[in-house]
């Protein structure tokens, strides 16, 4: 059956329109954070109508969700290939080998050129400032934070996972920083901490994972003995 061509017309519109929300909104959390972008502007960048913010995403929010789902798949390929080089070796890897998988996406030379990819990048550094940047993360990205964890396990053997997950945490987000002021050093919102010198990130993964080795390994877990083997044991 052949399709009026009116019907055609009109998805292919709709879909041009999704398309230049995406566009718009990628690029205006890329340089300004996820708070900035209003109903307004991103509709003024996309060159459409305000109320088709809601017609097609249903809110703000849901569109700037749609923005971190819509090239995941693309960084987590090329951070599963960093992982399995990191792995590839057959025994454990260092704590610094993860860290530098985890950064190599964005530490490849045409990672912050002007461009979807560059904007892209730049919004899934500004999640961890995001309001709903955790829950957005969790759901695109934990499979994947969670292969980083294991390959951590393996290479700090008896450290408690939730002190893996802490540290991998707090290494992330400052990368993450490191990541915002080279997305746009003149917005005045990418606040490093003190001292942090953003073209040093060999020293910084350095520097982070001479911490994780720090991490204390767990402490043993402790028998339970029952009663009947006290008393068994004491001849009562």
């Amino acid at each position: 059956m052949i399709e009026p061509m009116d019907a055609t017309t009109s998805r292919d519109k709709s879909a041009l329109t999704r398309r230049r929300l995406l566009d718009a909104a990628e690029a205006l959390v890329a340089d300004e954070g996820y708070s900035a972008p209003s109903h307004r502007s991103i509709a003024r960048r996309a060159g459409v109508h305000v109320a088709l913010v809601n017609y097609h995403y249903g809110s703000k929010e849901m569109l700037l969700e749609a923005v971190v789902a819509r090239r995941a798949d693309q960084l987590i390929a090329a951070w599963k290939r960093a992982l399995a080089d990191a792995l590839a070796g057959g025994d454990a890897p260092s704590t610094e080998e993860v860290l530098r998988a985890y950064w190599s996406p964005f530490g490849m030379p045409s990672a912050l050129e002007d461009g979807e990819w560059r904007n892209y990048l730049c919004t899934v550094a500004w999640l961890s400032q995001a309001e709903e940047g955790d829950a957005w993360w969790s759901h695109q990205f934990g499979g994947i934070e969670r292969l980083f964890r294991d390959a951590l396990g393996r290479a700090l053997p008896g450290v408690a996972p939730d002190a893996i997950e802490r540290g991998f945490r707090y290494a992330r987000e400052l990368l993450d920083d490191v990541l915002l002021r080279r997305c746009n050093k003149a917005s005045g919102r990418c606040n490093a901490p003190p001292g942090l010198r953003e073209n040093d990130v060999d020293g910084l993964i350095a520097f982070l994972a001479a911490g994780l080795d720090a991490l204390p390994i767990a402490d043993p877990p402790v028998p339970m003995i029952s009663r009947n083997h006290v008393s068994a044991v004491s001849g009562d």
